[in-house]
């Protein structure tokens, strides 16, 4: 077995490299030193990518590359802290559609996982609806009568992601400095997040969790239609959940034939993705038109729960305070809470340049009408102006901006006067006005009790287990200190100096004693080990202030 996945590893590095010399990208291949190991049939450069951008070159060769190095750059997509913003944006294009495989294949899954043949589990025969990197999607009929969408994970998928995981760790191992180049810094750091981020989503257990919990934030809301799980015909492997028969929103022409107001749909769709971000903080991360499905009685569905984002109490607080500071055209304030909701790589970086370079963006973006603003502009101006200040929002809020960019798109799709501006506008006054209400500072105070009671009740232990650990001799204090790195290298470059000028004072003052001494053996009547001293003494001293004359301190 082992000798097959060697065999099948040097196959899928010789791929490797044949897509990457086709794209223009020979100093990898070089750096890589591929063909000490293996044979790399020769490959013509393909002079239609010549003209690309290095980002575009990069995509191309991605989708080249296949499933999952496709999946690991849309998981990237989202990470404009991993990556640099172009590439970022390059990675957003690229579609997650495959040529399916037979589902004489797909079969071996089910008996697999439920011991059971799939005659046995649904009526008549499945029809594919759709293939993705991981899995395929197919309608079927349960015995009862029950239309269903049954997602299935395609054979052997997890193991063909995990060898291409082991795959990319040695080739950024090999390229580490090479790929710096491109601006990726820390590329062993990256694959970990994505092995992370893929496991989860090859457990579909998680993604029927996701939609319980959907389900249960929108179960009163007439807007909206949940599909039901069935949880009986889902494993880790096959998700089951009601056919939605709607139309997907980028169908326009089959929108307007069964008669469903596209204007109205854009409007709702805005609306429920507020009301997840603003009132469940627990949003769909990927809702773009095929995953949004309009019903003829007016309601909208999402599809696809397997990325999901999280929102925190405090960044939810701060992100309407953004939006709120925006909306007053007070562009500083809103700067600020902007960092509230970021972390900052630089220290040293210059916070209130930063706050007003991004007041400028977002004046110029709120000096006219609200009806002209783009948030998709907007916001990959604002996300541009960080990554040169070397500030990066937290994980789950690239998605919330990812997430308000894409149904934006959609909203656009469907409506062309759409503005999400105006949409959201009333949205977060209104949230805004509510979590500064007299009720919700009454909240607030209701929790001061219990906060207090745990304080009186925990300190006495607390105490207790300060004065354990001072009688053990185990109390342990840490002092971090931040800024005096420069400080310290300068002390110790001034006593290196100090140091060698003690040696050279040394080898003098031994150099003197040994001439007086007239020590043989006699060069000319001069001892030799005196005149060698000398000697050392004097290139050291040269060398010494030579150093100190091009630092400027001499």
């Amino acid at each position: 077995m082992k000798v097959w996945q060697t065999f099948k590893q040097l196959e899928r590095y010789q791929q490797i490299a044949s897509v990457l010399l086709r794209n223009g990208f020979d100093n990898l291949v070089v750096a890589l030193e591929v063909e000490k190991h293996i044979h790399i049939p020769f490959t013509r450069v393909n002079k239609e990518i010549l003209h690309l951008s290095r980002s575009e070159r990069i995509k191309k060769t991605v989708e080249e590359l296949g499933p999952t190095f496709i999946k690991f750059a849309q998981i990237l997509s989202t990470r404009p802290d991993l990556i640099p913003l172009e590439l970022a944006n390059a990675f957003s294009k690229l579609q997650d559609e495959v040529t399916p495989i037979p589902f004489t294949e797909v079969e071996q899954v089910f008996l697999e996982e439920f011991g059971k043949p799939v005659t046995e589990l649904f009526s008549g025969d499945l029809e594919l609806v759709a293939s993705a990197s991981l899995g395929q999607v197919y309608k079927a009929n349960l015995p009862d009568g029950d239309l269903v969408a049954v997602k299935v994970q395609k054979p052997n998928i997890a193991q063909t992601i995990a060898s291409d995981i082991a795959i990319m760790r040695q080739i950024a191992s090999f390229l580490e400095d090479r790929l710096k180049e491109y601006g990726i810094d820390d590329a062993g750091m990256i694959i970990d997040e994505f092995e992370k981020t893929i496991k989860k989503e090859l457990d579909f257990n998680i993604e029927a969790l996701n939609l319980k919990r959907f389900a249960k934030n929108f179960e009163e809301n007439p807007k909206i239609k949940v599909p039901r799980l069935y949880e009986a015909l889902s494993t880790p492997r096959i998700l089951t959940m009601e056919y939605i028969d709607g139309v997907k929103v980028s169908d326009l022409a089959k929108l307007e034939a069964r008669g469903i107001d596209a204007k109205l749909a854009a409007k709702y769709g805005f609306d429920l993705l507020c009301e997840q971000i603003f009132v469940y903080r627990y949003f769909h991360a990927d809702p773009h038109p095929g995953n949004i499905f309009a019903l003829d009685d007016g309601r909208l569905a999402f599809i696809d729960f397997g990325m999901m984002g999280r929102i925190g109490e405090r960044d939810r607080r701060y992100f309407v305070d953004m939006i709120y500071y925006i909306v007053k055209n007070e562009e500083e304030k809103a700067a600020y809470n902007l960092l509230k909701l970021a972390k900052i790589k630089d220290e040293n970086m210059n916070v209130d340049a930063f706050c007003k370079d991004m007041g400028d963006i977002i004046s110029t973006y709120f000096y006219g009408s609200l009806k002209d603003i783009s948030i998709q502009n907007m916001l990959n101006d604002m996300i541009a102006l960080m990554s040169r200040y070397r500030v990066f929002f937290r994980e789950d809020n690239y998605l919330l901006t990812k997430a308000l960019i894409t149904i934006e798109g959609v909203g656009k799709q469907l409506d062309p006067d759409f503005n999400a501006a105006e949409e959201i506008r009333p949205f977060v006054m209104r949230f805004y006005k509510n979590s500064r209400s007299f009720g919700a500072l009454l909240g607030k105070i209701g929790e001061v009790p219990k906060d207090v009671s745990d304080f009186v009740t925990e300190f006495p232990d607390d105490i207790k287990f300060l004065i354990e650990k001072l009688k053990n001799g185990n109390f342990k204090m840490e002092f971090e200190h931040v800024g005096l790195e420069a400080l310290e290298h300068s002390i110790e470059k001034s006593f290196n100096r100090l140091s060698i000028a003690i040696i050279i004072s040394a080898v003098l003052i031994g150099s003197s004693l040994l001439s007086f001494a007239k020590m043989p053996p006699l060069f000319l009547g001069i001892p030799v080990f005196g005149l060698v001293g000398f000697t050392i003494a004097m290139l050291m001293g040269i060398v010494l202030i030579i150093s100190i004359y091009k630092r400027g301190k001499l």
